[in-house]
């Protein structure tokens, strides 16, 4: 058993080099030629939606979320790297103002260059921003219990510590979506009197997830949901952004100012 395991491991070391190997050989040895011809803006045939806008090295998307990439045209195929996976198209028809890839889903998209760059202003190629920068949430809750007042302050905003969602765009090219994970500032107060103040962030959950989800995720919420005579209740949501899998993590605060966490 533990032979097949080093075996396993090993095997998946060699092929994550083979696959970066890929990437670099690929980029290496790219077709200079066919990448000056995608140089422009390139729109949807059917409905003359912008689709992306090639400069240089780099792709860019009309959604001012999706972050920009690298590119390369190696072979028969369109490279693009995104934050974590390198991700090729197979290229069915290249003209100076025709381009035809097979997508994620295995459909052919046409797409003709925009020779006038008329949808120029589709595009924000100086600052992709984040999906959730506006977001804020805030509360102030009282409790009454057993004759004392429990008040607990809650705000959750984004920080500057980025998140990425991949997800797929109108012609299903796969794009990396910016978010900005959270914290929660709590106060918490007992009888008029301050017994907990502190930013929570994501990595105090990790814990209680698995590891592999970690990076994906972003503490989205902290809502109160309960109060006693010792302690009051919050629920801290963590989980992919904008998706509907998610951990709650209940906290408990005394009012000593000792905290206890627990899966839900």
């Amino acid at each position: 058993m533990k032979h097949s395991t080093i075996i396993l491991i090993a095997l998946a070391a060699l092929l994550a080099m083979a696959g970066c190997r890929r990437g670099t050989d690929t980029a290496a040895n790219e077709d200079r030629q066919a990448k000056q011809m995608l140089q422009g803006i390139w729109m949807d045939d059917e409905n003359e939606n912008a689709v992306f806008w090639v400069r240089g090295d780099s792709v860019f998307f009309p959604d001012s979320t999706s972050q920009p990439a690298k590119f390369w045209v190696y072979g028969d195929s369109l490279y693009i790297q995104g934050h974590t996976e390198l991700r090729h198209y197979k290229i069915t028809k290249q003209a100076p103002h025709l381009f035809k890839f097979i997508n994620e889903m295995g459909d052919e998209v046409k797409l003709t260059k925009d020779s006038g760059e008329t949808l120029r202003g589709q595009f924000n190629v100086y600052r992709p921003y984040a999906i959730n920068v506006l977001r804020h949430y805030s509360s102030d809750t009282l409790f009454h219990a057993e004759g004392s007042r429990w008040e607990v302050k809650v705000k959750v905003e984004p920080t500057t510590d980025p998140v990425i969602k991949t997800d797929y765009n109108d012609v299903g090219i796969e794009v990396d979506n910016l978010y900005l994970d959270n914290q929660a500032h709590v106060t918490v107060l007992f009888d008029g009197v301050v017994v907990y103040d502190h930013d929570f962030v994501k990595g105090e959950f990790e814990r209680y997830m698995p590891k592999d989800m970690v990076s994906k995720s972003m503490l989205r919420y902290m809502d109160l949901f309960g109060a006693d005579s010792t302690s009051v209740y919050l629920d801290a949501t963590v989980g992919i952004p904008d998706a509907s899998s998610s951990y709650v993590i209940e906290t408990r605060i005394q009012r000593d100012g000792k905290t206890s966490m627990r899966v839900k």
